[in-house]
C-alpha cells in the first residue's frame, strides 16, 4: 500500500470518526453510542498511523 493511499485512508477514517463524535454530541437522545463510536474510530486511525510510520523522537544530547 502506498503512503499516499494510506494517508488518504487515515484522513477519511479520522474525519469519519470526528463526524460521528460531533453528531453524537449533537443528538441529545442517543449520544453515548455515537460518542463512543467516534472515539473508537479516531483511536483506530491514530493507532494505525502510529503503527505504520513511526517517527523517532531525538531528544537532544550528544551525537
Amino acid at each position: 500500500m502506498s503512503k499516499t493511499l494510506y494517508a488518504y485512508i487515515m484522513i477519511v477514517i479520522a474525519l469519519f470518526g470526528l463526524g460521528v463524535f460531533l453528531y453524537g454530541l449533537h443528538e441529545a437522545w442517543e449520544p453515548l453510542a455515537y460518542i463512543v463510536g467516534g472515539l473508537i474510530m479516531i483511536g483506530i486511525a491514530i493507532a494505525m498511523n502510529e503503527l505504520y510510520d513511526r517517527i523517532p523522537i531525538n531528544k537532544g544530547g550528544d551525537d
